[in-house]
């Protein structure tokens, strides 16, 4: 999308080379050349556009002015030396048609639920016609969640360019300037790359103060890559201890889930709560390259040693009473039986 919007303004002004716009004059009656053309800006993003899921990085997009010329009129034919030498000095600057004057360009994002762009308002500078810019940074952010594949972008320019020009007065020559605005709206790609990711589904434990048992933690792949070879470890602080900390999941596609086992030993001087047990994955990747996922957080639950009675209940209490009498009994009444023989 173009829009050009022609602004005047009347002051003395000199010719460009710089960010500094000359104020659009127009009061002199002699136009002797037109050079019709205009800046056309391309942009390209400076290195791998490829990105990950996560990650808060810089694109560096680099313009460059692919301005033509597209035509040369004659308007007035100069009728002696002195116009002579201003028409030649008016057609040597209508040939900055092409220069882009005072680039600025801002970054927009069509899916917000991706990833969004942190940088505001960048610079340019200037470009003529086959130059190439300083790479414009913006700063972006790709969500945790972002799936893997082709995001667009658009960059949004606008800048100044001469549109026409006039001289007059030879040998003190002044000067007539029209400058115009011009918005380019150029798309871009960016690449968020598949990967695997991690979350804790379910966690069981019988973990009491001062005794030992088995976590169990179950791991899902949620992100769009095959995790191959997956090993996951916890990291246990007190009053946790193990011997135990690694557990192998194998192959992981995504969706996949796997049970891992962990022989945990809690202090006898455990309080009874939750605790959290942090917990990571190792696994190589589609190009054989090891990573190592986010931490997560088991949270598991920590009971007091229960005395037998207590956990038996009133009625196994008396159970054991009654089989313990009965036992008896019947022993006084064996030997009883004896002793009458």
């Amino acid at each position: 999308m173009m829009l050009c919007v022609v602004f005047m303004i009347f002051s003395t002004a000199a010719h460009v080379h710089s960010e500094t716009i000359p104020a659009n004059i127009w009061e002199f009656t002699e136009d002797y050349y037109d050079v019709i053309g205009e800046p056309q800006l391309t942009a390209s993003i400076v290195g791998d556009p490829e990105y990950e899921s996560g990650e808060t990085s810089t694109i560096f997009i680099q313009l460059m002015n692919d301005g033509l010329i597209f035509g040369f009129e004659t308007d007035e034919t100069p009728s002696n030396s002195n116009e002579t030498m201003d028409a030649q000095a008016e057609l040597d600057l209508e040939y900055d048609v092409t220069t882009a004057i005072n680039i600025r360009g801002t970054l927009e994002t069509e899916d917000g639920n991706a990833f969004r762009v942190l940088s505001g308002l960048q610079q340019a500078g200037s470009l003529r016609s086959s130059e190439t810019s300083q790479p414009m940074e913006f700063d972006i952010e790709i969500f945790e969640n972002a799936p893997a594949g082709t995001y667009y972008l658009t960059l949004n320019l606008t800048y100044q360019y001469q549109y026409d020009v006039k001289v007059e007065g030879y040998p003190d020559k002044e000067f007539d300037y029209w400058y115009i605005t011009k918005n380019q709206t150029i798309p871009l790609q960016i690449i968020v790359k598949p990967r695997a990711q991690f979350e804790i589904v379910k966690v069981s434990d019988s973990l009491v103060s001062g005794g030992q048992g088995v976590l169990y933690i179950t791991y899902k792949n949620t992100g769009d890559e095959v995790a191959e070879d997956a090993v996951a470890r916890i990291s246990v602080v007190d009053p946790f201890s193990t011997t135990d900390d690694q557990a192998f999941l194998g192959t992981l596609n995504p969706g996949d889930s796997y049970e891992a086992q962990y022989k945990v030993k809690v202090d006898k001087d455990a309080l009874s709560k939750a605790y959290g047990i942090n917990t990571e994955v190792k696994y190589r990747d589609e190009h054989g390259d090891t990573q190592i996922s986010d931490v997560m957080k088991a949270s598991i639950e920590v009971r007091e040693s229960v005395p037998l009675l207590q956990r038996i209940g009133y009625a196994g209490y008396l159970l054991v009473i009654f089989v313990i009498l009965g036992a008896a009994g019947y022993y006084f009444y064996k030997k009883q039986g004896n002793t009458g023989k």
